[in-house]
């Protein structure tokens, strides 16, 4: 049996997993003339005819081997896009896929056909946030072998890179909260592209972060890449992930058309959340991107525990070309909430970290968690990728392998749960002294801060923020 049902967000109680009934007698195939495109045994029936007091919905992914199109297989069951509880069609180069509502009859009549990979239960997903006072001192630590020091909410650390581009050419899909695209530290680099909503706009906050870390102006690292917003989370920081899925397909697409375009460099999915176990339908489309030359960069989750035990987390390791990376403070410390363990590639600074928010074009916040790591980590892949288009552009394996070789090794403290002892790093060494100080509240900072080269004043939303999950 094929069937899987993914667990519950983060923060909740995991669901019981509904066992699969065992298989049935299901209606004889029908003649050669009710075959649906000449598919042999693809007959209509009606064993997973809509039922919407008895059923849950599933993502149903499929073998593009046996069934070229994902509607194919939705004539057979006698279902309609749009209607009879089916909730999204997905076709891309690399996989097909349908969610929707199924009984436990259909599901078990699903999980036999040949043409179909695996039936999943969406699961609710959540963005890995903690929220308290920091600054973007992380700057300096990836691009500085004496790291930094001092009160992290200083503003007088340095950034040292050797290549100019600064991640151009790379497009970073931020998929998360959506992004608020007009902040003025992303000049004009940030554009809307997909949403399980009617607008990309971050009704959250958290992707805008996000974004600002990994390619914002000031804040980031890659500060030159495009950001293209890609909504799966709500303005509350959960969602779905038949939503994941259904972004990652928009992802798959849009990666297609975008690679025949002049000065493309590569593509990059940043994604800071995770479910609290596993969704094999989920990991299938993260697998795909990867085949389709797509990098990714996922966090390793804020629970404190082994990130090999959620998705996408797990997908990191040996176990394939996601990186997933966990978080440290500003003394190379491990972070008293990061997940660590084998399935943990790097570590980078994740603790009060300043970046875009989503309430103004001008306002900044900080936050803390492996989400904050996570964009660093991906404006690095961005900055590796356009200094070496031919080499990293568009092999997650080089390209990882790279990322690893240049990691600062065994400067790190805390409990590791056996992940290597390695921080993220862009192979740039500022040799800057180690020590910085400043005086005043984060806020009173901010107040003073007029960005001349971004003709900006810049408002911290607030200076301190509780632990979000």
């Amino acid at each position: 049996m094929r069937t899987s049902f993914a667990v519950a967000a983060l923060a909740a109680t995991y669901a019981n997993a509904i066992a699969a009934p065992a298989p049935q007698d299901v209606e004889a195939l029908a003649t050669p003339e009710e075959t649906v495109d000449g598919l042999i045994g693809l007959s209509k029936n009606s064993t997973c005819a809509h039922d919407p007091n008895n059923s849950k919905e599933v993502i149903v992914m499929l073998d593009k081997d046996q069934v070229p199109e994902a509607k194919t297989l939705l004539n057979k069951l006698g279902r309609q896009a749009d209607n009879d509880g089916v909730f999204d069609v997905m076709d891309n180069s690399q996989w097909s896929a349908i969610v929707m509502n199924a009984t436990s009859k259909c599901i078990s009549y699903l999980d036999d056909l040949a043409e179909v990979k695996m039936v999943d239960e969406t699961a609710e997903v959540k963005s890995f946030v903690t929220q308290k006072t920091g600054a973007p001192w992380g700057l300096q630590r990836i691009s500085n072998d004496a790291g930094a020091s001092g009160d992290p909410s200083g503003q007088d650390f340095t950034y040292s890179f050797e290549d100019t581009n600064l991640g151009a050419g790379v497009d970073v899909y931020v998929v998360d909260t959506g992004v608020r695209v007009s902040h003025a530290v992303f000049g004009g680099r940030a554009t809307e592209g997909f949403s399980f909503t009617d607008t990309a706009a971050d009704g959250d906050g958290h992707g805008t972060h996000v974004a600002g870390s990994a390619a914002g102006a000031k804040f980031g690292v890659a500060q030159n890449a495009n950001i293209i917003a890609v909504k799966v989370l709500g303005d509350d920081g959960s969602g779905s992930s038949s939503s994941t899925i259904a972004g990652m397909n928009w992802v798959l697409n849009n990666h297609e058309k975008r690679k025949t375009q002049d000065g493309f460099v590569g593509s990059i999915m940043s994604m800071s959340w995770g479910l609290q176990g596993t969704a094999d339908s989920v990991d299938q489309a993260i697998l795909s991107a990867l085949d389709a030359g797509i990098h990714v960069s996922v966090a390793a989750g804020n629970d404190g525990t082994d990130a090999c035990g959620t998705t996408p987390a797990h997908l990191g390791g040996a176990n394939s070309d996601v990186v997933t990376v966990g978080s440290v403070n500003i003394n190379n410390e491990v972070s008293s909430f990061s997940n660590i363990g084998q399935c943990v590639d790097i570590y980078a600074p994740g603790e009060e970290i300043l970046s875009a928010w989503s309430t103004g074009d001008n306002v900044i916040n900080f936050l803390s968690g492996t989400s904050m790591a996570t964009p660093q980590n991906s404006g690095v892949m961005a900055y590796l990728m356009a200094q070496n288009p031919t080499e990293f552009g568009q092999n997650p394996k080089a390209l990882k392998a790279e990322l690893l070789k240049m990691g600062r090794q065994d400067v790190i403290s805390g409990s590791l749960g056996g992940s290597a002892n390695l921080l993220l790093s862009n192979g740039v060494n500022g040799a800057v002294t180690k020590k910085r100080s400043v005086t005043g509240s984060p806020a009173s900072w901010a107040k003073k801060l007029v960005d001349n080269d971004l003709k900006t004043r810049w408002v911290v939303t607030s200076d301190d923020s509780t632990l979000r999950f």
